[in-house]
């Protein structure tokens, strides 16, 4: 009887090992194939239920959601860089020609008032290239979190007022009238004031392009945040895509023939307000355009 029972246990034994054998093959043979394969939902299975084959089974499932994840994070990457490039060489572009032709113009004429039209117009472009590479550089380190920020206590409704009035000529040159509160509001918030100048000066240089006649800024405390609503009216005939008005990139004219306008302005504004532990949002009620910027007043938002 004892006999028997060592032969069962052993042929037992034996086929366990077999199965262990061919199932640990089997699970080779599909390892191998994960980077073919990468990026499909690639799952591992075991028909074997022994406890650690099915523990390992799970580690290299988990293994294996990275790895695509990874692989997904490295493509969007690729694509914003060709998106990146797209854009900076046409934004670059158009300046560049401006001032090429330009320079033509001014070495072929002799009347002093030309002259002088031709350098506004070229100090103009090189002003606007300074401006996009700012952009450019400011956007690659907000990405790459190489930015860093000095958090601190400061008035943001003061802010405002300085960065508009230094822009007072150029709404009244296009009729824009400002319309600010009434009743004032302690607009104390936690930012980093360079990177929030950088935020407010983008929002006023959109007004600028965009706005018809008015301007109306709010303030308005929200828990533990303030929020900063500035409402403008828009042109006639302006299509604004809402949902596209914080994409890389993006500017109200969809044949990008609007040389004033990158399209990183509300992309990057809203880029530094989050890096800012804050949020911006926009939204589209008839032919008024509304935006907010919301920042922590008393503490650093987890």
């Amino acid at each position: 009887m004892w006999g028997w029972i060592f032969v069962f246990v052993s042929f037992a034994l034996l086929l366990y090992l077999y199965l262990l054998k061919r199932e640990l093959r089997r699970l080779k043979n599909e390892v191998a194939e994960i980077p073919k394969n990468a990026g499909y939902g690639s799952r591992l299975f075991v028909d074997l239920r022994e406890k650690t084959i099915l523990e390992l089974v799970d580690e290299l499932n988990q293994m294996i959601d990275a790895f695509e994840e990874q692989n997904r994070q490295v493509k969007k990457m690729e694509e914003n860089v060709k998106l990146s490039i797209a854009g900076l060489s046409h934004d670059l572009r158009t300046p560049l020609t401006s001032i090429h032709g330009y320079v033509q113009l001014l070495g072929a004429t002799a009347d002093d008032e030309k002259k002088a039209q031709y350098l506004k117009i070229v100090e103009h472009s090189v002003q606007r290239l300074m401006e996009m590479t700012d952009h450019f550089y400011d956007l690659a380190r907000i990405e790459t979190n190489q930015k860093d920020l000095a958090l601190t206590k400061l008035s943001f409704s003061q802010l405002v007022e300085e960065i508009l009035l230094s822009s007072y000529e150029q709404f009244e040159e296009k009729r824009i009238h400002l319309l600010f509160p009434e009743h004032p509001v302690d607009t104390t918030v936690i930012a980093d004031p360079l990177l929030l100048t950088r935020v407010i000066q983008n929002i006023v240089q959109n007004l600028l392009r965009y706005a018809k006649s008015q301007a109306v800024l709010r303030y308005d405390v929200e828990a533990d945040d303030l929020a900063w609503t500035v409402t403008n009216d828009l042109k006639p005939g302006s299509k604004v895509a809402i949902e596209k008005v914080f994409t890389r990139f993006y500017t109200e004219v969809a044949s990008r023939t609007n040389t004033e306008a990158s399209g990183l302005g509300l992309y990057l504004s809203k880029k530094i307000v989050e890096r800012m532990n804050g949020k911006m949002d926009a939204k589209l009620e008839e032919d008024q355009f509304i935006l907010t910027v919301r920042l922590p007043i008393h503490r650093v938002r987890l």
